[in-house]
């Protein structure tokens, strides 16, 4: 079948704003500016900084020593390595290679990991600090459980979120997959989109999650390209800050363990619809009290247990066991009806090299590091008219249970 290639001709729009007068809103955004900067450049002082370096692609990294990053200095041991798997056969498909993977990218000293630098002159502040800080850039909406047993965010008063999503009620600690690494039109600079895995516990009756995955979000990374990213919330997504939860570094919680792969940093190259395919291999892993996070064949750091603790029993929070595991899509915006497009912006009926998919999808069933085919059902979906999802659990064949998902928006 021949396709026609998709295009978005709009112009993005500005960010959405608050209903106040302008010199109103001038006056706020000023303020949210100075808070914001004044936060970023209090953490940069904080770190121990002994090189910094810039990416080709223009990043900033400050390169701290890996054990400065813990008060004692004790940085964990990474469960033990597996050889990085590539499904073969008619549908192929290349790992997306990172900037400092490269041979002649510009590194820190020995014994230093990379710290993305945040460039706020990139980025047109129009939020408050914990707004900012959150997973939407706003206030949380309202949580829905769904028939498999997953909950999943619903859109907030002042804004929408959508996604096209599998998910697994199962006590588990851990999961992993391919995720096709496209890089989608997002239609403001306060939208975004994202391909994920998600690992939840329930248990209390507020949510707690890991997720990672790629993200194109203007607002978090001042440009138009996606990033890897990770997030986490010990509080069903009403607090943001240190040790309770938020992207990246943004926040106190990760710590930094590989010198090639971090959190925001860019990838190439990008699947091409209609063309050459690559993938990112993503993992999360509980392993001695510690939540791992691999990429690409890297165990690329992790969240202590201890953030999920707090004064709650253990055994019923994400410091001992997910509850439940899923794999998505997922867009924010303000502005309505959105154009933003979600995985490649293709349907999920336009199948291989056209189509965004999740590959290779699995579930750790046990403390040892067993793992399982993953059984998301037949998948859900926000808006049928704007996006969609075909599952293949349990497969048979060397992509395993996967899925194609996405769709235009309101292109």
């Amino acid at each position: 079948m021949t396709r026609n290639p998709l295009k978005n001709p709009h112009p993005r729009r500005k960010a959405g704003e608050p209903r106040t007068k302008p010199g109103e809103r001038q006056a706020n955004y000023r303020a949210f500016e100075k808070e914001i900067r004044g936060y970023f450049e209090k953490r940069q002082q904080r770190l121990e900084i002994v090189a910094t370096t810039r990416t080709p692609g223009g990043q900033v990294l400050d390169w701290v020593p890996l054990e400065s990053q813990l008060k004692g200095g004790e940085i964990a041991t990474p469960p033990p390595d597996r050889e990085t798997v590539i499904p073969r056969g008619r549908r192929r498909a290349k790992l997306t290679k990172f900037e400092l993977e490269h041979p002649a990218a510009e590194r820190g000293p020995q014994g230093t990991v990379p710290i993305l630098r945040k460039n706020l002159s990139k980025i047109r502040v129009v939020s408050s600090l914990g707004d900012y800080l959150s997973k939407h850039g706003r206030s949380p909406g309202q949580h829905v459980r769904l028939d498999n047993g997953f909950y999943l965010l619903m859109p907030d008063p002042i804004g929408n979120h959508h996604y096209t999503i599998t998910g697994q009620s199962t006590t588990c600690f851990g999961g992993e997959g391919n995720i096709s690494a496209f890089d989608p039109y997002t239609g403001s600079s306060t939208d975004f989109s994202l391909m994920q895995i998600g690992l939840a516990n329930d248990d209390t009756g507020q949510r707690q999650s890991l997720e990672a995955g790629w993200q194109e979000y203007q607002q978090e990374y001042g440009d138009w390209v996606p990033h890897l990213f990770v997030f986490y919330t010990t509080n069903g997504y009403t607090k943001y800050g240190d040790n309770q939860g938020g992207y990246n570094q943004d926040v106190d919680g990760w710590v930094q363990y590989d010198g090639s792969i971090y959190p925001g940093a860019t990838s190439s190259p990008n699947s091409t619809p209609g063309g050459a395919q690559y993938i990112m291999q993503i993992k999360y892993q509980l392993y001695e009290n510690n939540w791992w996070f691999r990429c690409n064949g890297r165990w690329i750091g992790y969240y202590p247990t201890s953030l999920f603790m707090g004064d709650q029993s253990v055994f019923s929070t994400l410091g001992d066991h997910a509850s439940s595991i899923g794999f998505w899509g997922e867009i924010g915006d303000v502005n309505e009806p959105t154009r933003t497009q979600m995985g490649s912006g293709y349907w999920a009926e336009d199948g291989w090299t056209y189509s965004a998919y999740q590959t290779k999808l699995m579930v750790q069933t046990d403390r040892g590091g067993g793992l399982s085919d993953y059984d998301g059902g037949s998948g859900t979906t926000s808006d049928p008219n704007l996006w969609d999802i075909i599952t293949h659990m349990k497969s048979g064949t060397n992509w395993g249970s996967y899925f194609f998902m996405g769709g235009p928006g309101n292109s």
